[in-house]
Formats: structure tokens, C-alpha cells, sequence
């Protein structure tokens, strides 16, 4: 009886599973990469949310502890020419000081803003002008809250502050939501192009 067998060389080729598995395989891990930016932007403006839009402030370097009474004499150096603020955690109260050689020392209010420094919510009332280096003589009383003394750093770089919380409060969940949605069209098109170039079956 005649062998009717083909040799193993005449058979037709396996289908491409191989290929096929590493096709789904890779667009897998592009759907499943999509969904983890997703889940890892919406985190991010979770955490945002609870953090607020507004910056957190830092509290002022005080040159002396704080007080409803504040008498004090400061020794200030050339660091100190210019302004220094008075803050208090309520928009009231008065202040005057002395300058080294004995002259009343001139100083200005200042408006309600809408930001607080610091836990304790310290606003920044008053500037008071410092000419020159040397022993200062401030007195200062509130019945209601306390007062202290430092630089107006913290006040003058507040808007900035503010400015670069507010990019980064936006801009952060827009990265997570651009990045999202390439990864998740990419992948998209890389699947159509895989079908549209895999055998038809028949």
C-alpha cells in the first residue's frame, strides 16, 4: 500500500500565533499603561484637592518672641536696612519704635491681603522703616492677639509663591490627562494598524 503521507517540507506554514501573542501582549500593556496614568493623574488632583488651590505660607522669621506686649530692643545689622513688618494674627493694634539715634521711627499700615503666614495665620500689618544699623526700641501692645517682629520676605514673595502654586495646582493634573490620553492613542492606532495588516482567515 502507497505511503500517502507529504513530507514535513510540503506542509503549509503554522499560523502566526507567535506574532499574534506578542501583538496582544504589547497592546495590552499599552491599555493597561493608560490606566495607570489615569489612576496616578486622578491621585494627584485628589491630593491637590485636599491641599487647596491657595499656597501654603511659610511663617515669618521673627528677630523676637512674639508677644501681646511686645517691649524689646533689637540690635539690627545692614541685613536689616530697609523695611521690617510688623505681624500680628489680628488687623489691629498700634506700635512705635525708636531708631539708634532716638527719633521716632516711621512706619506705615498695611491693607488686609488675602494671604496668612503660617500656622497661627500671622498677617502682616505694618512696615517700619529702618534708615540705618544699630539699636532699635520697639513697643508694641494688643489685647487681643499677639504681635512680632521679622522681615517682610515672606509678604513680598507671596504672590510669587502663589503664582507657582497655581501652575503647578493646574498643571500637574493637565500633564496626567495629556500623557493619558497619548498612551491611550497610540496604543489605539497601533491596534487598528496590527488588524488592518494581520492575514485574513479562509
Amino acid at each position: 500500500m502507497a505511503d500517502m503521507s507529504f513530507p514535513l517540507h510540503n506542509q503549509p506554514p503554522p499560523p502566526p500565533a507567535a506574532a499574534q501573542a506578542t501583538g496582544e501582549r504589547r497592546l495590552r500593556k499599552g491599555y493597561i499603561a493608560c490606566l495607570v496614568s489615569l489612576a496616578t493623574t486622578l491621585a494627584v488632583f485628589a491630593v491637590l484637592l485636599v491641599m487647596g488651590v491657595d499656597a501654603r505660607q511659610p511663617a515669618p522669621d521673627f528677630l523676637a518672641e512674639p508677644d501681646r506686649e511686645l517691649e524689646v530692643e533689637l540690635e539690627l545689622g545692614e541685613e536689616h536696612v530697609g523695611e521690617l513688618g510688623l505681624y500680628s494674627q489680628l488687623y489691629e493694634g498700634g506700635c512705635a519704635f525708636t531708631t539708634p539715634s532716638g527719633e521716632p521711627g516711621l512706619s506705615r499700615s498695611q491693607t488686609v491681603t488675602q494671604f496668612d503666614y503660617g500656622d497661627e495665620e500671622w498677617h502682616l500689618i505694618r512696615t517700619m522703616e529702618i534708615p540705618e544699623a544699630g539699636t532699635y526700641r520697639f513697643v508694641c501692645d494688643n489685647e487681643n492677639a499677639d504681635f512680632g517682629i521679622a522681615s517682610t520676605h515672606v509678604a513680598d514673595t507671596a504672590r510669587n509663591r502663589q503664582l507657582v502654586w497655581g501652575l503647578t495646582w493646574l498643571g500637574l493634573p493637565a500633564i496626567g490627562l495629556i500623557t493619558t490620553a497619548t498612551i491611550a492613542a497610540v496604543t489605539f492606532l497601533r491596534d487598528r494598524r496590527e488588524k488592518a495588516a494581520a492575514p485574513v482567515p479562509g
